[in-house]
């Protein structure tokens, strides 16, 4: 299997949102269930203040947190290139892979009927597109691709498993990768 992943360079994020409202927007999600989120963090104090994003949605983790937990087996983790998704006619809607997913990845549904979440968009993956939060990632941090390729694609830098900001990646080894810039 080749796991595809996310590849995400913060010096290169400027906040604007185009990746979340791209989503939202091919997706067809409320405003409450936003599959990916541009959070904002910063450190130290004036005149000393680092500041980057994070832009994060589902990262289809080698060991989903959210699976395990699934009673219903509404889960599972596509086989040919690890993309973890939510078959819609399973979930119960008990919302134990909400609670279980350090990143936040499974969104309930407003009327809390089942979740739902980012499927990497896989059906453009499948007909050789990317995915609409990295075609429309203005400032080019947003990129993907099979993770064993992500240091030929860095280029500028070396990679890092997690960045300020992000759970602890030892436990679900997410499959996302951040450029670290010095």
């Amino acid at each position: 299997m080749t796991q595809v992943g996310f590849l995400f360079d913060p010096a290169r994020c400027i906040g604007c949102q185009s990746c979340r409202v791209a989503c939202q927007v091919y997706n067809e999600t409320t405003a409450e269930v936003n599959w990916r989120q541009v959070t904002s963090h910063e450190r130290g104090a004036f005149p000393d203040v680092v500041q980057h994003n994070l832009s994060l949605a589902c990262n289809h983790c080698e060991r989903p947190a959210c699976m395990a937990v699934c009673p219903a087996d509404a889960i599972q983790k596509r086989v040919s290139d690890g993309i973890v998704t939510v078959d819609p006619d399973r979930c119960n809607g008990c919302r134990r892979c909400v609670g279980a997913c350090p990143y936040g990845a499974p969104r309930p549904a407003p009327d809390r009927s089942r979740v739902s979440k980012c499927d990497f968009c896989m059906a453009r993956q499948d007909a050789g597109l990317a995915p609409v939060c990295v075609e429309t990632c203005v400032g080019g941090a947003l990129r993907y691709g099979p993770l064993d390729e992500m240091d030929a694609m860095a280029g500028e830098g070396p990679l890092a498993s997690s960045v300020e900001g992000f759970f602890d990646p030892a436990w679900t080894r997410p499959s996302i990768r951040f450029v670290a810039r010095k």
